[in-house]
């Protein structure tokens, strides 16, 4: 007769105990990018609970909606604190089982850190909220998820579009109350995702460890007790760490006291405006209160930031739309100029070194100065007027007839010789002979500038007439 009543025990068992759920995809976005700094923890808000035990949710469909409905009216009974450790809590009840203890040992003693209450006869429910961090090395990877719980709890995640997906849910079931499941979640994307956790206490042990395993497993849902016992540490099961849970979508705590955190209602997550969070406080994708430290929702009214100051940037508890959080939001204004950021959140603007390279040219305090492309070597004239034919100042003219080449500028020939009109001499109106150093100086070299040029002009504007009048005398 006892085997009997064993084997419909089982079967009994194996009727309360469906299979894992099926393999969770997620495809939308993630809330915020992966913040660089690890996270603070999640938020836990724990209420007991009036009635009696049979009037808790007890159906997978109405067990998430009905606790959070009871948490949310009971606000005024919440105490409520930050999980600043493994995912790890036990009442540590010992009746001389060790079912409050589950498989992992060590972040707050034996079982685990404590629930807000002790004992095992208050009933009551814990609500964990946050963000999940999932990095680029998790995307595409089967990362199981597993749970050790009693007496019940559910396990849910949320993208960006509010879209929540139902990783395990296990309400309270009579004859066994300890559960070990896990279930397999696929991440599209890295970044932060929602994350909540719903568990309820009845009488005696309470238990719950949250873990996670990358790779292949087969996932299960089981009494803790019904063999074979798996136990998720010797698996290769790690309680999931501090770090991976955040409070706000900056990374960062909710408040500045890393201790403090505030749960509000589902329904104004992402919402405009305070919410019951109070000036400066937003309730977020996570649930949470949390600051208006994003560009989204910015300042003490939650207000989204403009085109002019994109950023917004927080400094202690304050926060408002900026220009810039670091240089490299600032667009420098040319080639001669770098972009930086000033404490106060604005754009500046320094020039770069003398003599850096701009487009054409070379940078000089600040202005972008064309190379002259006239000459090959730049427009320097040091060597100008070499050919005799410069009409600079100071250049020489050369000679009537252009021969003169000498690049000195200055006569041929001895310092006092003169420069002949007319080889056969043609009488009065004569240049006069060569040799004469008593009298001015004619030759076609001296001098410089425009006050030799006048003259030669003249002379040979006379030498011209000469022969003109005696052309025309010889034809008569």
């Amino acid at each position: 007769m006892r085997p009997l009543l064993s084997l419909l025990f089982a079967l009994c068992v194996l009727v309360v105990a469906p299979s894992a759920s099926a393999q969770v995809v997620v495809t939308g976005d993630p809330v915020a990018p992966l913040p660089e700094q690890p996270g603070t923890g999640l938020c836990l808000a724990s209420s007991n609970w009036l009635g009696p035990a049979s009037d808790l949710p007890q159906s997978q469909s109405n067990y998430v909606g009905n606790i959070n409905a009871f948490m949310e009216g009971s606000r005024a009974r919440w105490i409520t604190s930050v999980l600043g450790t493994d995912a790890d809590l036990s009442n540590n009840f010992n009746d001389g089982r060790t079912l409050s203890q589950g498989d992992f040992t060590g972040a707050c003693g034996a079982g685990g850190c404590a629930f807000a209450y002790s004992g095992g006869s208050t009933i009551f429910a814990t609500r964990l909220r946050g963000y999940l961090a999932i990095t680029q090395a998790q995307v595409g990877k089967s990362l199981h998820f597993g749970l050790y719980a009693d007496d019940a709890v559910s396990l849910t995640l949320y993208d960006r579009a509010a879209q929540s997906y139902t990783v395990v849910v296990r309400p309270p079931t009579l004859g066994a109350p300890t559960w070990r499941m896990t279930n397999t979640v696929v991440f599209k994307q890295a970044g932060l995702y929602g994350v909540e956790v719903l568990h309820t206490q009845i009488s005696e042990h309470a238990a719950l460890e949250l873990s996670l395993f990358e790779g292949t497993f087969t996932d299960f849902a089981q009494p803790a007790n019904q063999p074979p016992v798996v136990n998720l540490r010797t698996e290769g099961f790690e309680l999931m760490p501090l770090g991976q849970f955040h409070q706000a979508e900056s990374g960062g705590a909710s408040f500045e006291d890393v201790s403090k955190c505030v749960q509000c209602a589902r329904q104004d997550a992402n919402t405009s405006g305070n919410s019951s969070c109070g000036a400066g406080y937003r309730c977020n994708a996570a649930a949470l209160c949390a600051p208006c430290d994003s560009e989204a929702a910015c300042g003490d009214a939650c207000m989204p930031c403009g085109v002019s100051t994109p950023f917004c940037f927080r400094e202690g508890s304050d926060s408002r739309c900026v220009e810039c959080r670091t240089a490299s939001d600032c667009v420098p204004l040319d080639a001669c100029h770098t972009g930086g950021c000033a404490g106060t959140g604005v754009c500046t603007s320094m020039p770069v070194p003398d003599g850096t390279e701009c487009p054409g040219g070379a940078c000089q305090e600040g202005a972008c100065e064309l190379f002259d492309a006239g000459t090959p070597d730049a427009g320097e004239a040091s060597d100008a007027g070499v050919d005799g034919g410069g009409s600079e100042p100071g250049e020489d003219a050369g000679s009537l007839d252009g021969s003169v080449v000498e690049p000195d500028g200055g006569a041929t020939g001895s310092p006092d010789s003169g420069v002949a009109l007319d080889a056969g001499g043609m009488g009065p109106g004569d240049a006069g002979p060569s040799g004469g150093d008593d009298g001015p100086e004619s030759g076609c070299g001296c001098g410089s500038g425009t006050a030799g040029v006048a003259p030669m002009a003249l002379l040979g504007f006379a030498l011209l007439s000469r022969r003109s009048r005696e052309r025309l005398a010889w034809h008569r």
